[in-house]
């Protein structure tokens, strides 16, 4: 078996997202690696359609199945549905 399956560390989006909190932005997530980090250390709401929608999106987007900026909008949703002031 020599096949070996492509991974996107190293996508980034256009544009990181913000996250805030007490009015202070207190990290820039600049890609779909970092999301999924973030939504599987540090995100409090692991549970809901919105949250393993996010997880989804960011997987295939480093799997080059789909759009990073795909994964990027999911992970907004997701921060939404949690209450978590993202931009």
């Amino acid at each position: 078996m020599n096949s070996v399956i492509k991974i996107g560390f190293s996508l980034t989006w256009e544009k990181p997202v913000l996250i805030h909190e007490g009015g202070l932005c207190t990290r820039a997530i600049s890609g779909p690696r970092e999301a999924l980090r973030y939504l599987k250390k540090d995100f409090d709401q692991r549970t809901g359609q919105l949250y393993w929608d996010a997880v989804f999106s960011c997987v295939t987007a480093l799997r080059y199945r789909s759009a990073p900026s795909v994964a990027r909008q999911y992970f907004l949703f997701a921060c939404d549905d949690a209450r978590i002031d993202a931009d």
